[in-house]
């Protein structure tokens, strides 16, 4: 009788110690990295030496990793089955004074094969020199179950001012959204966010300016601020003629959308505290923040830059939440996102699917 009780013993030891304390571990690492206690991981709280994997453990891709998705993690996680997605081409035909004949403009759109309902878009604008057939592949990782439109730029490049491209890109941007609205059925035109980055961010600043009645809900601002002729003497500018960049009107934008907008520290294209691109001058990021959240409902004071509040190592945040506008600051980057990528990643994930 005494054997069959330790055999009984040890079959419970066996087959439930090692499940019990690997879990009990995930749950003590999980609480010692949940800083606020929310009950959820974002990147910032990972240790940093971590972080590449959080996209890989965010198994829902919503931003977050779960203390399920934790423990998972911290076993043997199954490989993350993202949809199969396939790539369309649509054009779209403008006529201006450089294509006076009309120019059919490309658009590629990259979208799940399988749809269960609405999903959200998100329209990638390239920087200058930028290839379409190539944008149509940024952010597979982390957006690969939305509705992803990469259009054209003109002669590789969007016009915002001494571009090679004197192209109507806002009525090219309008014409996308009517376009998804009609003919793409499983768009979410309620929930469509546009990345841009570097010259793509400066035509993300000219839609946030000049758009009355913007048909986006969300950006995201890489790379780039605002140049001088967009905003200067404490006021926003436009061109009084559609096919000239004179920005000799001063326009009142319209209560934007919600905003991130990304700057590295170190940026040799576009610096960060405001100088030139080549002969354009452009305005710091932290003024080109200040500028749009004043104009988009903020009405204290700009936030100094010795104010940011630390979300990760090297990460500075500049919240102005009246205006729905978020700048961080990337302490060390260039033009480019590399050492915050997955920060970033996250918070561009987050975003669109908040």
């Amino acid at each position: 009788m005494p054997r069959v009780r330790l055999t009984v013993v040890l079959l419970v030891v066996i087959f439930t110690s090692p499940y019990l304390r690997g879990q009990t571990k995930a749950l003590d690492v999980f609480k010692s990295w949940d800083k606020n206690g929310d009950g959820v991981l974002v990147i910032s709280e990972v240790p940093p030496n971590l972080r590449q994997l959080f996209p890989r453990n965010d198994r829902n891709n919503d931003g977050k990793i779960s203390i399920k998705e934790h423990i998972v993690a911290m076993g043997r996680p199954a490989p993350i089955v993202r949809p199969q997605t396939r790539v369309q081409e649509f054009r779209i035909r403008q006529v201006w004074h450089q294509e006076p004949g009309g120019w059919a403009r490309r658009v590629l759109i990259r979208m799940p094969v399988k749809a269960e309902m609405k999903l959200p878009v998100v329209i990638f604008l390239h920087g200058n020199g930028g290839q379409a057939d190539n944008a149509i592949n940024h952010y597979k990782n982390i957006l690969s179950d939305v509705i992803f439109v990469c259009p054209q730029g003109y002669r590789r490049s969007w016009n915002v001012f001494e571009e090679s491209s004197e192209a109507p890109d806002v009525e090219f941007l309008e014409e996308i959204i009517e376009h998804l609205r009609t003919r793409v059925m499983d768009a979410d035109l309620q929930n469509v966010t546009i990345i841009g980055s570097s010259n793509g961010s400066g035509l993300v600043h000219r839609l946030l300016i000049e758009m009355e009645r913007k048909p986006f809900q969300k950006a995201v601002c890489l790379v780039a601020s605002m140049v001088e002729e967009q905003y200067h003497d404490s006021a926003f500018w436009v061109s009084s003629q559609k096919e000239k960049n004179l920005y000799d009107q001063q326009v009142k934008p319209t209560r934007g959308p919600k905003v991130l907008y990304f700057h590295g520290t170190d940026d040799r294209v576009v610096p960060y505290q405001g100088g030139n691109r080549g002969n354009v001058p452009h305005l710091s990021a932290q003024d080109t923040a200040y500028a749009f959240a004043t104009a988009f409902g903020y009405r204290g004071q700009q936030i100094a830059d010795r104010d940011g509040k630390a979300v990760g190592p090297g990460i500075f945040k500049y919240d102005y939440p009246e205006a729905m506008y978020t700048h961080y600051k990337l302490v060390g980057e260039g033009h480019g996102i590399e050492r915050t990528r997955e920060f970033v990643n996250a918070a561009i994930r987050s975003l669109v699917f908040e």
